[in-house]
């Protein structure tokens, strides 16, 4: 068996500035930036953002659309189960190869705009997000064409399933 590093998932509260189109007539509108609040994924304290950084340090603007004020309550449901590797009730909440989106496009969630992704497994004792990648639902994944590296990364099934089920949880509790 290959020696692999587990990492700790966790979450923290993060800000997004989204434009917004606003009336501010009876015939204008304008785009004013609105801030949101939603929950990112950490990977040993880290934003994923952060861990997913371009070369140049460049952080990518999508979210994840658990406790996002912009996200409908089902569509954050769906997405939950997904990560835990439940059956979901609506096909574009994962990709269409199966893969399962970790952040998503931070204006509306399409899955076409761009996600970054990863084939989930679940074992008795571990969890692995594997060959974590940007990809568009509407064309092939190609691992080569990544211009960052694509990781794999590995959590404690116990520690993983103690922060993504209370997620759910909540969820489901309104």
């Amino acid at each position: 068996m290959v020696d692999r590093q587990i990492s700790v998932l966790g979450t923290s509260t993060e800000l997004i500035s989204v434009p917004v189109d606003e009336k501010v007539g009876w015939f204008r509108r304008k785009l004013v930036s609105r801030e949101f609040t939603y929950l990112e994924w950490t990977i040993d304290g880290i934003p994923l953002r952060r861990v997913v950084a371009w070369p140049n340090g460049e952080v990518a603007q999508d979210v994840t659309p658990i406790q996002n004020d912009c996200a409908t309550r089902d569509y954050e449901a769906d997405y939950l189960r997904a990560v835990l590797g439940q059956p979901v009730t609506r096909d574009w909440t994962v990709m269409r190869d199966g893969r399962v989106p970790l952040l998503v496009c931070h204006i509306d969630f399409d899955l076409n705009c761009r996600a970054l992704t990863a084939e989930i497994t679940y074992s008795e004792d571990v969890v692995e997000w594997r060959d974590i990648a940007w990809q568009a639902d509407y064309e092939a994944l190609d691992l080569a064409e990544q211009e960052q590296a694509v990781v794999t990364l590995c959590f404690d099934r116990q520690q993983y399933d103690s922060v993504v089920g209370p997620l759910l949880e909540a969820v489901a509790r309104g």
